[in-house]
Formats: C-alpha cells, structure tokens, sequence
C-alpha cells in the first residue's frame, strides 16, 4: 500500500479485518487514532495511510504486552 496515499473507512476495515461498521462505529473513535485528514461531512472522511498504520502498529505492540 502506499503509505502517503489517503484511506477511507473500507480500507480501514479491511486492514484491519473488521467490517465497515465497526471501522466506522468503533474504531476510528477511539482515543488516539489518528485525525481525519478530509473531513468533508460525517460520511466523507479520509485518513493518511501512513498514520493509520503507524496506529495499527502501536496498537498491536501495546496489545501483545
């Protein structure tokens, strides 16, 4: 994946191997994951890749301890 291109909530879902609902519902709520970087409306909202895998990673690290 090209980590500075932009994601949605599906590429989200499917990096993370979760549905869309919960990547949206769930997930990107959460405290620490990353900031929206196109917030055009509640249903239109992109994040950069590079920063959601950065999450995923510290996430993991943090859950295997």
């Amino acid at each position: 994946m090209n980590q500075s291109r932009l994601v949605d909530t599906a590429d989200i879902a499917k990096l993370l191997g979760v549905t869309r609902a919960t990547a949206t519902n769930r997930i990107t709520k959460r405290p620490g994951f990353p900031a929206p970087a196109i917030n055009l409306s509640r249903r239109l909202r992109k994040w950069r890749a590079d920063e959601v895998l950065a999450w995923i990673r510290a996430s993991s690290k943090s859950n295997t301890r």
